[in-house]
Order: structure tokens, then sequence, then C-alpha cells
């Protein structure tokens, strides 16, 4: 078993139709053309830094490029249309952010993304959930027993918990969630719906005690993006391969979302709370 983190990268298929920051659409569009285009990725989120991945496509008969798109230029605004330009981590590096923190994530507010290349404009668009998933009450239980775990490419023992958690969902369906501990994904949680949820397969580093669980609601366009056809997890939020390993893992075969004007991708956003929760030792 592999660990993985918390940022999920699945891209997929279907060019959406955005238009300014005021509406959007998504519409199917059919792909007969292999040359290469841009792959934007972004989930925004209230207190958490804005970061935008920006590569292309991958096609055997173009060359490769270790920078796509060198002249990009990459804007975000919400509805005052006050475009923020963000910049790139480093010169030689696909993730853009907001270096100067002139950007504000709020609950229920839109926002707009904006690329700027050569011969076209990117456009997408996102609204923060206005509601969120809270957690009511949260246990986890260590069964004592462990099994290896493939950490960084090195086979670890983890120990085996059950976790039960009791919690809230907002009254809009249209949003999605999902579950994390020690930054992973716990199986399972991407589905959520009634009240509870229990899992038997929490896999914690025998040194911890305890750990926070978050519980992050997804907008629309991201609950869709997850939903397609899942292409990998990828354990870097903070350098080229993340994106890139979307690209390459792709082998011809496209997933089924997209809400990426002239390119494909997401630009979706998320509202996560967090809760501390002890590992206990089982009854006797």
């Amino acid at each position: 078993m592999k660990l993985f983190s918390r940022k999920y990268f699945y891209l997929a298929i279907l060019i959406g139709l955005l238009s300014s920051c005021g509406r959007s659409e998504i519409e199917e569009a059919p792909w007969n053309n292999n040359a290469p285009i841009p792959v934007v990725y972004s989930v925004i989120s209230p207190n958490e830094p804005v970061q935008v991945y920006l590569s292309k496509t991958y096609n055997s008969r173009y060359p490769a490029e270790k920078i796509a798109y060198p002249e990009a230029v990459v804007y975000l605004c919400g509805s005052d249309s006050n475009w923020i330009e963000l910049t790139r981590i480093k010169s030689d590096t696909i993730v853009f952010v907001d270096a100067q923190k002139r950007f504000t994530v709020e609950k229920g507010k839109t926002y707009s993304l904006k690329i700027v290349l050569n011969n076209k404009t990117i456009h997408a668009q996102t609204t923060v959930p206005a509601t969120e998933a809270t957690i009511k009450e949260a246990t986890c239980v260590s069964t004592e027993s462990t099994n290896n775990v493939n950490v960084n490419g090195e086979w670890q023992p983890y120990y085996v918990n059950t976790i039960n958690v009791k919690f809230a969902l907002p009254v809009d369906t249209e949003y999605g969630y999902f579950m994390t501990a020690f930054t992973n994904l716990i199986y399972g949680s991407e589905s959520l719906t009634g009240t509870s949820f229990q899992s038997n397969y929490l896999y914690s580093p025998k040194d911890s005690t305890s750990f926070d669980l978050k519980l992050t609601t997804i907008d629309p366009f991201y609950k869709r993006y997850l939903s397609a056809e899942a292409i990998n997890m990828i354990q870097s939020y903070q350098d080229n391969n993340a994106i890139l390993t979307i690209i390459e893992s792709f082998g011809g075969v496209l997933p089924h979302y997209s809400n990426i004007v002239n390119g494909v991708g997401l630009f979706g956003s998320s509202v996560t709370v967090s809760q501390r929760v002890v590992i206990t030792k089982p009854a006797r």
C-alpha cells in the first residue's frame, strides 16, 4: 500500500465553457486534435496558499519542454474584477503563487482564473462553498496490529486503527466531501453521506498518539472532477513532478471532466475543518 498527499490530481476531459467573472456553464467537446494543449490545476481555499499549476499535455510527436508556456501570465480575480497577477515560484517551475499574499479567498464568493499565453487566453471560474461539513465527534482506536506501508519508496510498519466519525453535511447536495488524516485520504470517505462514517483501515506511524482529522467540502466542479476516472494521486504539491505525473500517466486515454476553457484540468475550491483526535487503546 502507498500513502499519498491529500492534494489529489485527477486530470479529466471535457472542455468547459466559462465566460466572465459572473457566469459559467460546461459544454462537452470531442477530442480529435492530438496537438499539446494547456493543463491547468488549482484548488483555492480560505486560509490556504493560492497555487496554480500550468503545463501541457504530452504527445511524442512534439519536442519535450521542461517549462511549458514560459510567456504565461497568470491572474486571479474576485467579483470586484480586480485582477491580481501571480508569480512563478522559480523561473524553472510550473507553479504560480500569490507571493505577496494580496489575494483573499472567502466562503461563498466567486473567483475567476485567467492565463494569458501568446496565442490564446485560458479562463475558468469557481464558487467557494458557502457552508461546509462539520465534525461532531470523532474517535480512533488502535487495533494494535501493524501492516507494512510503502512511504516514499520505503516499506515501514504502520499501526492499523479503527476510526468513527459523526458529522453534519450542508443542505446543498451539489457539494462533495472527503476526509484526510496524516495528510492522506481516508479510504471510503470520498463518498460521504448520512451522518456517520467508519473505517477499519486508518494507518498511523508507530510513534503517533494523535492526529488532525480533516473534513473537506468541495465545490461541484471539484466533485465532478474527482468523480471522473481517477488517473493518479500525487505525493508532491510543491514541484513540477505533480502536474508532470498527471500528464505522463494518461497513456493516450483521457478521463471525462474539465472546467478549463482553452485547456484541460480543474479550477476548483474547497473548505476544510479540522479536529484533533487521540488514538486510544482497545478496551480490555
